[in-house]
């Protein structure tokens, strides 16, 4: 589901003219969000330590764990989603499910995850699950995560389709020439959805439903750099880089950086405390009223869905959602050593729980 939503996000994005609500253009001059470059692996060290790319994954588990929390999305009604939750040197996306990485690689407070997609099946429908996905947490100093996702194409032999890519990016560039191909994604049926092609001569095309009227295109090292401008006025900017995993030549194809309309796309995530200090079922008197703390959650037995809890201090607040009645506020205020808490309904009213 989370590789569903993402991958359709982005590609939406990027096709239907829309300016990303995911991005902050005017983020605090102090803070350095940093970027959704590719971290290769394979790359050559730099003799600068801050640009030292680590892989050591004992090394990279250290510098998760400082960073332990759970980290939000504020929405435009500035409603709350919960999407990672780093407990101990684990992650968890917002539903809970373990973050298990392919890789794991470590720049200064940038952490880039790779995970790979389950290979072809035959009778089987893998659909999104064959895609690759990267993500790219940048730690703030305030604190705070800047998330870029960087989507990732496969690549076959290049086979100009029948109908659908005569939009030509930019002249030929015979550097290309080495890249050429088709690269692709896997949507929900298992049927292959081009990006990009490039053919035997260098030159890039793209979906004719991007609806582009401009375009440039130059290669600086193994990042192509793509530019244009779409039918109604919405300009990008994509950096794309090309990564050649095993030394085969099976290049794969990395989003970095993507400006639309000269904004940086990225995603700010609030961090908060933690669950799984309070873990544990927190019940009323009359066994009414049960609160159930996980690493991952922290639920209400009246409140099974559209729900965000949100740890500050020693008070949890469990907001409820619902387009009908406005947003719900349950409150929940523990004593010292978590034994008891004190929920405040949103009608005002006030009773005890106690911990089993």
């Amino acid at each position: 589901m989370i590789k569903k939503i993402l991958l359709t996000i982005f590609i939406s994005l990027l096709m239907l003219n829309c300016s990303a609500t995911i991005t902050d253009p005017n983020p605090e001059k102090e803070i350095n969000i940093g970027d959704g470059s590719f971290i290769d692996p394979t790359e050559n060290q730099s003799t600068q330590p801050e640009e030292i790319i680590i892989t050591d994954q004992a090394q990279i588990s250290e510098f998760i764990k400082n960073h332990n929390g759970t980290y939000y999305s504020r929405y435009e009604d500035n409603s709350l989603g919960l999407r990672y939750i780093i407990d101990g040197d684990l992650i968890y996306n917002g539903y809970g499910t373990k973050v298990e990485a392919t890789m794991k690689t470590l720049v200064g407070n940038k952490l880039q995850i790779y995970i790979e997609g389950k290979p072809e099946s035959p009778g089987i429908n893998l659909g999104y699950d064959m895609n690759d996905e990267m993500y790219t947490f940048n730690f703030g100093s305030d604190g705070n995560i800047y998330l870029f996702a960087n989507a990732i194409f496969h690549k076959e032999n290049y086979q100009k389709p029948t109908i659908g890519y005569e939009t030509k990016i930019g002249d030929p560039i015979s550097e290309l020439i080495t890249y050429s191909g088709n690269y692709y994604y896997y949507d929900y049926d298992d049927t292959k959805k081009y990006y990009i092609l490039i053919d035997t001569a260098g030159q890039v095309y793209m979906d004719d439903n991007f609806k582009i009227n401009y375009s440039k295109a130059e290669l600086s090292n193994n990042v192509l750099i793509i530019t244009y401008k779409q039918t109604g006025g919405t300009s990008s900017k994509q950096e794309l880089h090309f990564y050649n995993k095993d030394e085969n030549q099976d290049y794969k194809l990395i989003f970095g950086n993507t400006w639309i309309n000269n904004q940086l796309q990225y995603e700010t995530l609030t961090k908060y405390n933690l669950f799984s200090p309070y873990s544990g079922t927190y019940k009323s008197t009359d066994s009414s009223t049960t609160l159930t703390i996980t690493t991952t959650d922290a639920q209400l037995n009246t409140v099974p869905y559209s729900y965000t809890p949100v740890i500050i201090g020693n008070t949890l607040t469990i907001y409820q959602y619902s387009s009908r009645e406005g947003t719900k506020e349950h409150k929940f205020v523990f004593n010292d050593d978590k034994s008891k808490a004190v929920y405040t309904k949103p009608d005002g009213t006030a009773i005890e729980l106690n911990r089993y």
